[in-house]
C-alpha cells in the first residue's frame, strides 16, 4: 500500500486530480488493513495506519461505496492510537514495538498527529481535532484542479 500512498499524495492528492479507480483502492486499502502483522504488536505503526486511511480519505471524495467498512475500520483505529499519547512526549511511531520505535520521538508524534486528523477528516471530526497538517501532510493540493476532475469539488476539506 506505501507505493499507492505515495503515488496518489504526489500526484494525485498534490494535484486535485482523481486517482485512478478510488473504489478499487478503498477495497484494497481495507483488504491490507485487515493483515494483523500490520496493525497488531510490533507491525503496528503511523505508516502502516496512514497507507491505509489515506487511500479511504481520498477515495471517499469520489465514491461512498466503501464508506461504511471505511469508517468502522477508521473508528477502531482512531480509538487505538489515542490513548497512546505520551504527556510532554508525543506518540512513538510503533506504539507497540519493543525498542526504539515504541519510544516517543518527533517522528511518530509528526506522523501520527497528521494520521489522526485524516482519519478525523474521514468521519467528518477534523474540526474537533483543533488543528490541520500543514507541510508535506496538508490535505489541500498544492495546485487546485479539483474543479476540473471531480464531481464533489475535493479540495482536501472536511465533507463535514
Amino acid at each position: 500500500m506505501n507505493g499507492y500512498y505515495r503515488l496518489t499524495r504526489g500526484v494525485h492528492a498534490q494535484f486535485g486530480l482523481r486517482p485512478p479507480d478510488p473504489d478499487g483502492a478503498a477495497r484494497t486499502a481495507l483488504a491490507e488493513g485487515a493483515d494483523a502483522r500490520h496493525f497488531e504488536g510490533p507491525g503496528y505503526n503511523a505508516c502502516n495506519v496512514l497507507d491505509v486511511v489515506h487511500p479511504l480519505w481520498l477515495s471517499a471524495h469520489y465514491s461512498d461505496k466503501t464508506r461504511s467498512h471505511g469508517e468502522a475500520w477508521t473508528r477502531r483505529h482512531l480509538a487505538k492510537i489515542l490513548d497512546r499519547w505520551h504527556d510532554g512526549e508525543g506518540f512513538a511511531f510503533a506504539p507497540d514495538h519493543p525498542g526504539e520505535a515504541g519510544t516517543p520521538s518527533l517522528q511518530g508524534t509528526e506522523m501520527w498527529l497528521a494520521t489522526i486528523w485524516l482519519m478525523a477528516d474521514y468521519l467528518g471530526m477534523s474540526e474537533a481535532v483543533g488543528y490541520r497538517p500543514r507541510g508535506i501532510h496538508r490535505p489541500e493540493p498544492a495546485i487546485d484542479r479539483a474543479a476540473q476532475s471531480s464531481p464533489r469539488g475535493f479540495k482536501g476539506a472536511s465533507r463535514a
